[in-house]
């Protein structure tokens, strides 16, 4: 049975990823369908429950409005389609048009309705850029002007109320303000949030990076493995060849260069094998030989890089090791080698309690502007002076915080950043058998 073909995506629609906004076609149309249920239950029960004489035709004509945007919608779109950017602008404006109409027909800003034409640029603060948002709000702030000056009287019973023109623009400043800080406020969390969404995305494609490194190594050792045996016979029979043709002075020549290029391939493969068995992960590794295991990618550094620990480069504390820790620490050295001007250190200690590593560089520091706000996403083009966004150390405060550690950020009395990690003991070390007690470096 063939499959059927896949519709054609309409333009106006793309998948998105979610650090991305965006509007899901489904949710929008199911909420248009609730605002137009809600719209026709209103006007039935004020114009025949209540008896309030609506203009009927235009009425419904409005509310029909709202009904073929949706049925198009349906029609051109899929379900699972998202809107962003002018499609959705445009859903939102004529939402605000269609709100708008009705309030004209209906008692413009004395209506109590009124306060719906707040809900089209809140959403638009959620899902659009400031300058989208900025022009729906003076749409908005247009539309009503508009309604405050002219819009039909809502029909009173015995010669209706009529209220001074400064309840009017009480009315039209209160909507008005309300306007621009919903939109203004839903926009700054919005934006916050699609930041942060976009930084962990960042930091899951980390993760994923560092585990396909650690299975391209294994899968190095398995096929250095797997070729060692053929190239082996290859060997014996090149050795064979060489013995009976080598002086051959037409084909001895090539002979040699064919046991030479055989050797040269076996070395080949033992290197292979052998820095993939080293770059094996292990579970459970001292704290030292961990933190020599984050500088050594990095080298040959621009600057040195002084490991100073109270431990022996074989002993230590054992912890548990991991991706998240390997990549949050390579994050940290990799900010500080960036930036320092002659060293980078990088020391350890330990109590009955916790363990802690601190990494100090000797450049500019950290902008003191900048300390408070440092492990959140993209704090600025100026971030260290120098264009960088500051996403690096959110994504190594992210992983290191998932096992367990707490970071502090400060700027060494000499100068320099220094960033202090802590772990309590029992949340990344290792428990081992008793052994000789170890020297420890104070809190």
């Amino acid at each position: 049975m063939t499959p059927e073909p896949t519709p054609a995506r309409p333009r106006g629609a793309r998948p998105l990823g979610l650090d991305r906004p965006g509007v899901q076609v489904r949710t929008l149309i199911r909420i248009r369908w609730a605002a137009t249920l809600g719209q026709l239950a209103t006007t039935l029960v004020v114009g025949l429950g209540f008896g309030f004489p609506i203009p009927w035709w235009p009425v419904l004509a409005a509310v029909a409005a709202g009904v073929s945007l949706n049925l198009g919608l349906i029609w051109l779109y899929r379900a699972q389609d998202r809107l962003d950017g002018a499609s959705a602008f445009w859903n939102l404006a004529f939402d605000l048009f269609q709100i708008s109409v009705l309030l004209f027909l209906t008692g413009g800003l004395l209506n109590p309705f009124a306060l719906w034409l707040l809900v089209p640029v809140t959403i638009s603060a959620t899902l659009l850029s400031l300058r989208a948002t900025a022009l729906l709000v003076l749409i908005a702030l247009g539309l009503l002007t508009l309604l405050w000056q002219r819009a039909l009287p809502l029909p009173w019973e015995d010669g209706g109320i009529h209220f001074p023109p400064l309840y009017h623009l009480g009315i039209f400043m209160a909507i008005g303000l309300g306007m621009v800080f919903l939109s203004a406020y839903a926009w700054q969390i919005s934006a916050q949030a699609r930041r942060r969404q976009a930084a962990l995305v960042a930091t899951q494609a980390a993760l994923e990076r560092e585990s396909r490194m650690g299975a391209l190594g294994s899968l190095a050792a398995a096929a250095a493995h797997e070729l060692g045996g053929p190239l082996g016979t290859i060997t014996l029979i090149a050795r064979d060849l060489e013995e009976a043709l080598g002086n051959d002075p037409a084909i001895g020549p090539d002979v040699r260069l064919l046991a030479q290029e055989v050797a040269r391939a076996r070395d080949i493969l033992e290197r292979i094998a052998a820095r993939a068995e080293a770059e094996d992960p292990f579970p459970e590794v001292p704290l030292p030989a961990l933190l020599r295991e984050v500088v050594e990618p990095f080298e040959p550094t621009r600057v040195p890089v002084a490991i100073d620990v109270p431990w022996p480069p074989r002993g230590g504390p054992v912890v548990r090791r991991s991706p998240e820790l390997l990549h949050g620490l390579g994050n940290l050295v990799s900010n500080a080698l960036r930036h320092a001007q002659s060293v980078v250190r990088i020391s350890g200690g330990e109590s009955p309690q916790e363990l802690w590593v601190t990494i100090v560089d000797d450049g500019p520091g950290f902008p003191e502007e900048l300390l408070p706000r440092l492990g959140e996403p993209f704090l600025g083009p100026s971030f260290s002076g120098s264009g960088s966004t500051g996403l690096g150390i959110f994504i190594a405060t992210t992983l290191l915080e998932r096992t367990g550690a707490r970071l502090a950020f400060s700027n060494a009395p000499e100068g320099g950043a220094r960033v202090e990690i802590r772990w309590a003991r029992a949340d990344i070390e290792v428990a081992t058998p008793a052994k000789e007690e170890r020297p420890w470096t104070p809190a």
